[in-house]
């Protein structure tokens, strides 16, 4: 038969444990260091997926509504007003690089370096054939007249605002048509969707 203790032994318990507290728990490096490694593992599989999203080409991120883009890869955010384009345009030659084409593709605007972010043109200065080399002067002369045909502005469609090359990664609009698609259905440049394509047949 169980007997229960006095009420005046418990109470005399529980005052030595008020007055005698038990000391703090001990701090593990061990566990520590558990937690920091599993802290640094998380911190790279968000690095991993920013890297991955980066590639990601704009149309899967990229959703128009209204007169606004809604940028669906970062949550919310709304990309910058659309920009003007305004003055003449010519071939890129020399170091004067101004307002200048460089290919199908790449052109400078007020002496910053812009590139078509939803298309691919041919290659001019290394092409992999002749073929290439001649779609490529076809292409940059038809940027080239889009480009003084006036009437454009210009949207940053992209995560990014520049390439890896520092050129300002924007889509052109004229009326509200890419002037890239123009380009594609013309067969002076394909859509980017990631890959580099092949023009040599």
């Amino acid at each position: 038969m169980m007997t229960r203790k006095p009420a005046r032994v418990i109470l005399l318990k529980d005052a030595r444990q008020k007055l005698n507290p038990p000391p703090p728990p001990r701090w593990k490096p061990v566990g520590a260091l558990y937690r920091i490694r599993h802290a640094l593992v998380g911190i790279g599989l968000v690095t991993l997926a920013v890297i991955h999203f980066e590639k990601i080409p704009y149309s899967y991120l990229i959703v128009p509504v209204g007169n606004k883009l809604i940028d669906y890869g970062v949550t919310g955010a709304v990309s910058a007003r659309p920009e003007p384009i305004e003055g003449r345009f010519a071939a890129c030659s020399g170091a004067q690089l101004v307002n200048c084409v460089i290919d199908g593709d790449t052109f400078w605007y007020r002496a910053v370096s812009y590139r078509l972010s939803d298309i691919n043109a041919p290659e001019i200065g290394r092409p992999a054939c002749e073929t290439e080399r001649r779609l490529g002067r076809d292409a940059q002369v038809a940027l080239l007249h889009a480009l003084n045909a006036g009437g454009l502005i210009m949207e940053r469609r992209e995560r990014r605002d520049t390439d890896q090359y520092g050129r300002k990664l924007r889509v052109v609009l004229h009326d509200g048509r890419s002037v890239g698609d123009t380009l594609i259905a013309r067969g002076l440049a394909q859509r980017n969707d990631g890959q580099k394509p092949s023009w040599c047949g």
